[in-house]
C-alpha cells in the first residue's frame, strides 16, 4: 500500500504487486484480489530466484559433465 500526500491509503493493484515482485506481465494470478496478494507476498521475487538458481544450475551441470567425463575415462581404461 501507498501513502499518499494527502494521507490517503491507495493498495497496490496486483499488476503493480506482481511488478514489484519482478514477475513478468504476462504471468496471471487467479482467485480474489486478496488471495492474489497472498500469493505475492508468499512468492521469492523471480529475480531473486534467478540470482540464487543460476549458480546452483552451473554448479550441478559442471559435476555432471565432471561425472560423465570420469566414466568415459573409466571405460576406455576397462
Amino acid at each position: 500500500m501507498m501513502v499518499l500526500a494527502s494521507g490517503e491509503t491507495r493498495y497496490f493493484t496486483v499488476r503493480e504487486s506482481a511488478r514489484l515482485q519482478t514477475f513478468p506481465d504476462g504471468y496471471e494470478l487467479h482467485g480474489s484480489w486478496t488471495e492474489a496478494m497472498r500469493q505475492l507476498g508468499n512468492a521469492v521475487p523471480v529475480s531473486l530466484a534467478h540470482l540464487v538458481a543460476a549458480p546452483v544450475a552451473a554448479k550441478l551441470i559442471h559435476g555432471e559433465e565432471d561425472r560423465l567425463k570420469r566414466r568415459l575415462k573409466m571405460e576406455s581404461i576397462a
